[in-house]
């Protein structure tokens, strides 16, 4: 008998598993046959431009919308299910990289030459792209100013007079893919598109790499975090920008962790010129960094040179850009907390915090409870990450990074499913990947939008968000979960 072959995970994610492979082909067959059912009544009840362009540049014939939104949510949950199937077998160590890709390719195409679903901020990306390249400022200028037109009507109307909270690398590529569009609101549509396409590559070239530096599956974080519901819909379908901002700084994070710190803090100084949050990346990065060099000030030796190249790029970004520091100005900062939606947990708990001060007789505006809740919410995930920060070199750093991330989502204002694709990335190349929190989140949170983009939680949906927020506080304080949570020892 010969002496039996040891299979690494690094090298187990590499190796194609025949036995695995029709079942595989199975579950790839039921998700596309879900994204083309999703993008075909999605041309009928998807994020459509309005009013010059009714439909998309294909449609089916209309037989109703109760039919259609029938048909949209059973194939929603045909590649929901697909999605799982396929999580089973990367979960077995049958899910190559090689077959996540052919997935993204299957599962992610159709849903790229689809309509918009579930968001219409990618007009407002547009607009701001046209406004850019007019020659005026996206920062104090918002996309009325480009006059009445089909565009200008795609906008969700919460944003037609809001100038722009992004950051300027952001700001200067959609001037670029304006000049690349040319006046067809279709071909805008897929132009952006591709843009948000260079987050999605760099996301799944940077998983597996984290990945196998951390010990853990790289199948596992690719179908978690390049593959899932939540990651096709918000960065293929929607071209959120955050598919931009998430993959630049997986890809820091990636290079850090590596040993290449200075190359690392560069990138997520890129991805903070997208969106401000992945800033806090650097800080994580940092952190753990001079704790495992010792003390003294050879600790320094490789993070001041590092730091201060991540600083010119940032300021260097800026100023190239042509817009000065207007995105770090109070006015563009708030925009994003303009918007009160209900899955918000802040809101669903200042929702019921005024209701119940409402019963007992006492004076308070709806307005102003939330505001509170808001800012109470906002300063616990403050002090939250600040102490992840703190205790950075007892933990894991990128899981650290990943539960800060989702802090400060939770935290936030203002909660859309797509920001928790901030942390959701990261922790999907950690011990955290084989959790059932992190699967049904990536499965089940675009629901709480309708394929327009509405928000789909109203009403006396409040009680509901503030039931499971109080529940998932009360389970982390019991007996201390939420060490367990941070170390590692509980997914």
């Amino acid at each position: 008998m010969g002496t039996p072959t040891v299979v690494h995970g690094a090298e187990r994610d590499r190796r194609p598993s025949p036995s695995g492979t029709p079942v595989l082909a199975a579950w790839a067959a039921a998700g596309t046959l879900g994204s083309l059912g999703m993008v075909l009544t999605g041309s009928r009840i998807g994020a459509l431009a309005n009013p010059a362009h009714p439909l998309w540049w294909y449609s089916v014939p209309n037989g109703g919308s109760p039919f259609l939104s029938i048909a949209f949510y059973l194939s929603m949950a045909l590649l929901v299910v697909a999605w799982l199937g396929i999580g089973l077998q990367a979960l077995a160590g049958r899910l190559t990289v090689r077959w996540a890709w052919l997935l993204l390719a299957l599962w992610g195409l159709p849903l790229f030459f689809g309509p918009p679903l579930f968001s219409r901020d990618i007009y407002s990306y547009i607009a701001q792209g046209f406004i850019a390249h007019r020659g005026l400022d996206p920062y104090s200028v918002g996309p009325s100013v480009l006059g009445p037109g089909p565009l200008l009507s795609s906008v969700a109307s919460v944003w037609r007079h809001t100038s722009s909270p992004y950051g300027p690398l952001f700001v200067s590529a959609t001037r670029v893919m304006a000049t690349l569009s040319g006046r067809s609101l279709v071909s805008a549509i897929l132009v952006f598109r591709s843009l948000e396409l260079v987050g999605v590559v760099l996301i799944m070239v940077s998983l597996p790499r984290l990945a196998r530096h951390l010990g853990t599956s790289a199948g596992i974080a690719l179908w978690l975090g390049g593959l899932s519901p939540l990651a096709l819909f918000s960065f293929v379908s929607s071209g959120h920008n955050d598919a931009l901002m998430v993959g630049l700084l997986v890809a820091g994070v990636a290079l850090a962790v590596e040993g290449r710190l200075l190359a690392g803090l560069v990138v997520c100084a890129l991805a903070a010129t997208v969106k401000l949050p992945a800033a806090i990346a650097i800080v994580f990065l940092v952190a753990d960094h001079v704790g495992c060099t010792g003390r003294g000030t050879g600790r320094w030796r490789d993070v001041v040179p590092a730091v201060a190249a991540a600083a010119v790029v940032f300021v260097g970004v800026t100023l190239a850009s042509g817009y000065g520091f207007a995105w770090l100005g109070p006015t563009a900062l708030h925009v994003p907390t303009e918007l009160r939606v209900l899955p918000t947990p802040s809101v669903g708990l200042g929702e019921c915090f005024f209701h119940l001060l409402h019963l007992i007789g006492v004076p308070v505006t709806q307005s102003a409870t939330v505001t509170v809740t808001q800012a109470v919410c906002g300063i616990g995930a403050a002090l939250g990450c600040i102490w992840l920060v703190l205790t950075v070199r007892r933990h894991e750093v990128v899981r650290s990074l990943g539960l800060g991330l989702m802090l400060i989502v939770v935290g936030s204002p203002t909660v859309w499913p797509w920001y928790l694709m901030w942390g959701l990335v990261l922790l999907a190349a950690t011990t955290a990947q084989r959790s059932r929190v992190l699967p049904a989140v990536a499965a089940l949170a675009m629901v709480v939008v309708g394929p327009t983009g509405s928000p789909r939680l109203n009403g006396t949906w409040y009680l509901v968000v503030t039931i499971v927020t109080v529940g998932a506080i009360a389970w982390l304080v019991r007996d201390r979960h939420w060490r367990s949570v941070v170390s590692g020892h509980v997914g």
